[in-house]
């Protein structure tokens, strides 16, 4: 079911000094119910570009941005999306290979211990199911005038965007030579399509672009507090966020 937009609607006058002793009463910050929509790269074998497939999405093409449950879900890859990135973290995901079925299994704040490399795989000696470092990059889409949450998981050939990004980021410093805060920044994420002697596929390619509004930034500050807190984290992954691991 796609997720509806949610519009901004200012509270009025004569609330607003009422409301500043009961901030937050009423909703929930259990992590499980602030679950955070993926953004995927659409790929040659992703179900969402498969006209035959029922996942297919209409108009959809590899190297497409995918906005998982959003209800304008595609972003054209020549185009890119502006993204305004506010936490970052990485994890171990345990995945049951495509071989016998596919799907998640469980994410691991640490590699197993029972693990190891097989030809260039890691396995669970345990479950024999595969175990995929994943780095992600939380933050909002800015589209169409909405600024929407999104975390962008990126594994395999993914592992260069993310640290040549993260790097791009912390060469951007303040008039006194600190680092800016990443969630001061909005970046123009356009894909681009990589190959090798296995085959073809798409990444990320961040740009910056700007600076964040006052208001965009005081939302980014409190996005970053919320993942590092535990009250928020991405939802579920599914298949297409290990896609570039044939390659």
């Amino acid at each position: 079911m796609a997720t509806k937009e949610v519009k901004l609607v200012k509270e009025p006058a004569y609330l607003a000094e009422a409301m500043k002793t009961d901030a937050g009463k009423g909703v929930s910050t259990d992590a499980a119910d602030n679950l955070v929509p993926l953004a995927y790269v659409l790929q040659g074998l992703s179900p969402q570009v498969d006209e035959s497939n029922p996942a297919y999405i209409s108009g959809a093409k590899s190297g497409d941005i995918w906005l998982r449950n959003y209800v304008t879900p595609i972003v054209k890859g020549k185009d890119g999306m502006l993204f305004q990135p506010c936490y970052f973290s990485k994890d171990w995901v345990e995945w049951v290979p495509r071989e016998r079925g596919g799907g998640f299994v469980a994410r691991h704040d640490a590699k197993p211990s029972d693990t190891e490399d097989r030809d260039g795989k890691f396995v669970r000696r345990s479950t024999s199911n595969e175990i995929r470092e994943t780095r992600y990059h939380s933050g909002f889409v800015h589209l169409d005038g909405h600024c929407v949450p999104f975390v962008i998981p990126l594994t395999s050939t993914g592992h260069t965007v993310s640290r040549n990004w993260m790097f791009a980021m912390s060469q951007r410093v303040d008039a006194s030579g600190k680092i800016e805060p990443s969630f001061c920044q909005l970046w123009r994420l356009r894909t681009q399509q990589r190959s090798n002697s296995k085959g073809k596929w798409y990444v990320f390619d961040p740009s910056f672009e700007n600076y964040v509004s006052v208001q965009d930034f005081s939302r980014g500050r409190a996005l970053n507090a919320a993942f590092a807190a535990g009250e928020k984290r991405a939802e579920a992954p599914v298949e297409e966020d290990a896609q570039s691991d044939m390659f």
